[in-house]
């Protein structure tokens, strides 16, 4: 995606995102519905965590990125908690299994990033590498369930699902996004059998040259 169109995507995004946010306060405040009406508070939120760990991290964005976290935050906290999307059913396994993909691509960045190379040729560093992905993706996955733990514990909304399904609603969704991870796996594996670029590499030698020059200095 070129630099100038990827931006204009994003703005689009962000655009979309504050339009649907408006609406869901105001949607939410003329039906009396105040859980959601409050979560669009949280959802104004949202959108600045991952940026906020990259600023912490030091480490810069790419357009693609950014567009990604919109995208997804706009389904998983905007539509899901304000606009009754976790009422859909298998909508909750669908964010999940997209948050795996995500989480998956954000392990690629920071390995390569820690590495300070694209290309893993060692092969103990390329099992570590494949094993790195796995438990970032599923760390990140039992985070997630700890928000969902604290959304029903501090604001009463049950998105966790515990008093209908126990804990099977939190295993199910971590398998989600541990299927959802395996997809970005298989492209890695793949690249390094074939030597033949795909879309997750390519994202990641964009995030890579982006942000090396800072790394190569620590």
């Amino acid at each position: 995606m070129k630099k100038t169109s990827s931006k204009l995507v994003f703005y689009l995004m962000t655009g979309i995102y504050i339009i649907t946010l408006t609406g869901s306060f105001i949607y939410n405040y003329l039906n009396g519905n105040q859980q959601a009406f409050y979560m669009g508070i949280v959802a104004c939120l949202t959108p600045w965590l991952f940026p906020a760990l990259m600023h912490i991290l030091k480490i810069k964005m790419t357009d693609e990125v950014k567009i990604l976290n919109v995208v997804f935050i706009y389904f998983a906290s905007l539509i899901g908690s304000c606009l009754g999307g976790y009422h859909v059913a298998y909508f909750d396994k669908i964010v999940h299994f997209f948050s795996g993909i995500l989480a998956s691509i954000f392990a690629v960045f920071i390995f390569t990033l820690i590495k300070k190379q694209t290309h893993i040729s060692n092969k103990q560093d390329y099992i570590i590498f494949l094993i790195f992905i796995v438990a970032v993706n599923l760390s990140i996955a039992v985070i997630w369930e700890f928000y969902e733990y604290g959304m029903l514990i501090f604001f009463n909304n049950d998105c966790i699902n515990h008093y209908s399904t126990g804990v099977h609603d939190s295993l199910t969704d971590m398998i989600c996004a541990f299927l959802g991870g395996l997809i970005v796996l298989g492209y890695v594996i793949s690249y390094y059998r074939k030597d033949k670029q795909n879309w997750v590499i390519n994202m990641v030698q964009r995030f890579y040259n982006k942000n090396i020059k800072t790394f190569s200095k620590l």
